[in-house]
């Protein structure tokens, strides 16, 4: 027994260091989701804006493509007038919105790889996310299963088989001890039962039962 309860207590010891270590990273954990949850609205939010910005200069583009493309119809129409000054106007805007094109494309395919970038980053993030979950999870069904283990070594250290054996020894004697009164009850019952007049009854039909028998023998031999 002295050995058992040694074991039970080194176990029940190496459950407790367990469980403490066990808690912290838990709560490491949630913290470390709680945290991916706000980077996550707040990368939500960012990309919302990006494509914001991004429909502004896409829509952008194309004014300005079709201010250029109404200005280069406008010199045109001013060459074959042979309307020389209007046409040195409508160039000197179309070049100016030539630049302009180009700068907004540049900045349109920068604010491109940005979004690119942003949502690599959120799903980055949600992986992130999704690991943890499935890591809290698991960490907390460890818990979970090692806090009955103690409770299920809890219950067995308070059990003595012995004690349990005596006690069952001592039910089944009582119940031997129910059956045997039982049993001479109905003994008692059999033979004590019946009144005496009725045994008396019975002898007598049995006396003329072997009287008749008897008669039918002797009728017979004669």
């Amino acid at each position: 027994m002295g050995f058992f309860k040694r074991v039970k207590t080194i176990v029940q010891s190496d459950l407790h260091s367990f469980l403490d270590r066990v808690e912290d990273p838990i709560n490491m954990v949630k913290q470390y989701i709680r945290e991916l949850e706000e980077q996550l609205d707040r990368a939500a939010e960012a990309l919302s804006q990006q494509l914001l910005v991004e429909r502004k200069h896409a829509a952008l583009i194309e004014q300005t493509e079709a201010l250029l493309a109404k200005r280069s119809r406008q010199a045109e129409l001013a060459v074959d007038r042979g309307e020389d000054g209007i046409a040195q106007i409508a160039i000197r805007e179309k070049l100016i919105h030539q630049e302009r094109l180009a700068l907004y494309r540049g900045q349109y395919e920068a604010l491109q790889q940005q979004t690119a970038q942003l949502q690599e980053q959120i799903e980055q993030l949600k992986h992130t996310y999704d690991a943890l979950q499935a890591k809290k999870h698991y960490l907390i069904s460890r818990v979970q299963a090692a806090s009955a283990l103690q409770q299920i070594n809890g219950t067995l250290l308070g059990f003595d088989p012995q004690q349990a054996t005596r006690g069952f020894a001592r039910m089944e004697e009582k119940v031997w001890q129910l059956e045997a009164e039982a049993s001479a009850r109905k003994q008692a019952h059999v033979t004590f039962g019946a009144a005496p007049g009725t045994l008396q009854d019975e002898l007598k039909d049995r006396v003329l039962l072997e009287l008749d028998s008897l008669k039918k023998q002797r009728a017979a031999a004669q």
